[in-house]
């Protein structure tokens, strides 16, 4: 069941990871009356929603470690 619900989970990030980078070179054609000259040099690295992509896999890991060390402790 938990194996299902991973693969979803990853599929459905790798989807909306693939069309927000293809929407973003979409817009990199159009013109901007002002623009960060970080977002500028480095378009993908300095968007926020494609930091979320990449972090948001790695913190469902994290928790999910907390969660089975606390599981095996008997904490919870």
């Amino acid at each position: 069941m938990y194996t299902v619900l991973i693969a979803i989970a990853v599929i459905a990030c790798a989807i909306s990871l693939y069309m927000s980078v293809s929407i973003m070179r979409k817009q990199r054609k159009q013109r901007y009356d002002h623009i960060s000259p970080t977002v500028a040099k480095h378009p993908l690295i300095a968007n926020p929603i494609v930091i979320l992509y990449l972090a948001f896999p790695i913190l469902v890991v994290i928790g999910g470690l907390i969660w089975w060390y606390l599981e095996v402790k008997g904490l919870t």
